[in-house]
């Protein structure tokens, strides 16, 4: 594996963890979760491994959404022929964006939203609802997961021609806070409120971070690939 494919598959679980712990996603999983833990109508194991259906089935969307994305656009010649060809160029801007995004440079985004109702998942109803839930609530992308999955990783996964090892990396990455949640909430639902902190302060440093990483590796590809000056 050489060090690009290597940074690109890095890339792809980090991104993964900074979006579930980011506000948004993180009370979407916390509020999925709590709702699976008191309708799961059995023991601690069944909470556990609902909660990691849940998860499985977050990734899961992941990694079929970007499967049929990069393979459709792949299998266009013109498509594959300029990423082939431009691939760094155009992920110069897009890096530089996403980071200038998770900065809030281009202003505050919203911090959540409920867009689906719990009531209509019955976690009663099998592992098919915990893994269904998972797999519905992860189309309804939040603004930073949105600009980090479409911003970074699909062009990512068309760059390197990986359809789906890429968004599989993401989908892991976003899967294991969830399976974090669902033990910390089997373990007692008091825990979460010093878990969420945890969270919120790992993300208060690891997202900007991670933006200045974006807004350097896209100024290097520019400065190499655009305007040949390193």
């Amino acid at each position: 594996m050489n060090a690009e494919i290597l940074a690109a598959a890095m890339t792809g679980v980090w991104t993964g963890i900074i979006s579930s712990v980011s506000p948004c996603p993180l009370a979407t999983n916390i509020a999925a979760l709590t709702y699976i833990s008191k309708h799961s109508g059995a023991g601690r194991l069944a909470v556990l491994s609902h909660g990691g259906l849940y998860a499985l089935g977050r990734a899961l969307a992941y990694i079929v959404i970007g499967f049929l994305l990069v393979k459709s656009l792949l299998s266009a010649p013109s498509f594959s022929f300029f990423m082939q060809k431009y691939g760094n160029q155009a992920l110069s801007p897009l890096l530089i964006l996403t980071g200038m995004y998770m900065l809030d440079m281009f202003g505050r985004g919203f911090g959540g939203f409920s867009l689906l109702d719990l009531s209509k998942f019955k976690a009663k109803g099998g592992a098919v609802s915990s893994l269904f839930m998972g797999f519905v609530f992860a189309l309804a992308f939040c603004p930073i997961s949105a600009a980090l999955y479409f911003g970074v990783i699909i062009p990512l996964a068309a760059k390197n021609s990986a359809p789906f090892s890429l968004p599989l990396l993401y989908g892991i990455g976003t899967a294991l806070p969830v399976i974090g949640l669902a033990v910390v909430i089997d373990f007692g639902l008091g825990k979460v409120a010093a878990v969420t902190g945890l969270a919120g302060s790992f993300e208060k440093y690891a997202k900007p971070a991670t933006a200045w990483i974006f807004i350097a590796c896209g100024v290097y590809l520019g400065l190499k690939y655009i305007f040949g000056i390193i």
